[in-house]
């Protein structure tokens, strides 16, 4: 009985992770599976899940399989990457090197394919079917994982994509890819402000605007699954997002930490914390923003290709580099020797904002949220229009 229970409860939990799939455009509505471990294929028959994910449901140390064929354009996405790599797609961006380290590719929609494969990654591409993505410790985890996946593969292609061009080694086959996938291209981020301009004096009212924040800078599409990060100071106290939370539902997800704790000792802050409380011992700001706008990161890693740097460029890169007047740097997640913490202060202090190598933007405010989310927006749509300018330079 406790075990039907727990299946139960599981299953409503899928739920909230369908519809953010759904609400986000990556997979078509209705087309995600999610599979609890425990489960049989008599449960499932209605929504005829495919009976190739029970087995590898049960068998691998997960408690949640999720697969669903992804919407465009991360389907032709994701199938041309797979089509063109032998047994693996190896995107660069940060959140493949510290979710996914790589995606398995198969040819086979089969138990055995998806259980051996699923044994030592997060996420798989089977050929022709889709995406597969495990859940070790429920179905937000699955979602993280395939969210990561469709960010990473669309980084990777557009990333490829600029460097074959730069290299003149454009092929037709690539060409006819990227017109199908841009008629399918998601929208340009939009924001025309409208969160609260209301001081903050009290503890509620700033996790209030973090929240009002969150939902917004989802809703605009500039953070995918549980990336990004929020802060608001107030006084001597700095209010931020907790590690592996969701920006566009962080009710009791905030942690408060006074200025004077370089570790905010358990509360499980996000692990940018010390690169926002870096940022507010450099100036004189009252929030913090970090999402991964797509076109952001993807610029970000459009550098010199004879650069005896490269492999190393998200670590300690050090070449002084901008798009357009936006700064861009270096720097790993966290407080050690290539932390951000080291890297973004110094150059955001100069502007409104700046953006990590294969990682995500940062902004700041000196009064509330609607300044530091309109700037994001307005780097993105730099970022945006300055690819395609650049592609129309190299004659494509």
């Amino acid at each position: 009985m406790k075990g039907l229970v727990i299946v139960f409860i599981m299953k409503e939990k899928t739920k909230t992770y369908e519809k953010k799939l759904y609400a986000r455009r990556l997979v078509p509505e209705e087309k995600a599976f999610f599979v609890v471990s425990g489960e049989t294929s008599r449960e499932n028959r209605k929504r005829n899940t495919p009976p190739e994910l029970f087995e590898p449901a049960n068998r691998l140390p997960v408690k949640t399989l999720l697969f669903a064929r992804p919407a465009e354009p991360y389907r032709t996405i994701i199938e041309y990457l797979a089509a063109n790599e032998n047994c693996a797609v190896y995107p660069d961006d940060s959140e493949t090197r510290a979710f996914l380290v790589d995606l398995p590719v198969t040819n086979r929609f089969s138990a055995d394919a998806l259980t051996g494969l699923l044994s030592e990654r997060k996420s798989l591409i089977i050929r022709g079917h889709g995406l597969a993505a495990t859940g070790k410790t429920g179905p937000a985890d699955a979602y993280v994982n395939f969210s990561a996946a469709c960010f990473a593969c669309f980084v990777k292609f557009f990333s490829d994509f600029l460097k074959d061009a730069h290299m003149h080694r454009m092929t037709a086959d690539q060409k006819k890819t990227l017109e199908q996938v841009l008629s399918n291209l998601p929208s340009a981020p939009f924001f025309a402000g409208g969160l609260s301009a209301v001081p903050v004096e009290t503890p509620e009212k700033a996790r209030t605007a973090i929240i009002e924040a969150g939902r917004r800078i989802v809703a605009a599409g500039l953070v995918d699954a549980c990336f990004g990060n929020i802060s608001r100071r107030m006084g001597n106290r700095l209010y931020i997002s907790k590690t592996g939370s969701f920006l566009d539902d962080l009710e009791g997800d905030i942690a408060a930490c006074p200025m004077d704790d370089p570790e905010c000792t358990g509360q499980q802050p996000s692990s940018e914390y010390p690169a926002h409380l870096a940022i507010y011992r450099s100036m004189d700001v009252v929030g913090v923003l970090h999402g991964h706008p797509l076109f952001s990161v993807i610029m970000s890693m459009d550098c010199r290709i004879d650069c005896d740097h490269r492999g190393d460029c998200h670590r300690a890169c050090p070449h002084e580099r901008y798009i357009r007047d936006i700064p861009i740097v270096s720097g790993e997640t966290g407080g050690g020797p290539f932390g951000l913490y080291k890297t973004v202060p110094g150059v955001i202090k100069e502007g409104k904002g700046a953006i990590v190598y294969g990682h995500g933007v940062f902004t700041t405010t000196k009064t509330d949220f609607n300044e530091a989310l309109a700037r994001m927006v307005e780097i993105e749509l730099t970022c945006r229009e300055e690819y395609f300018e650049r592609l129309k330079h190299l004659g494509v």
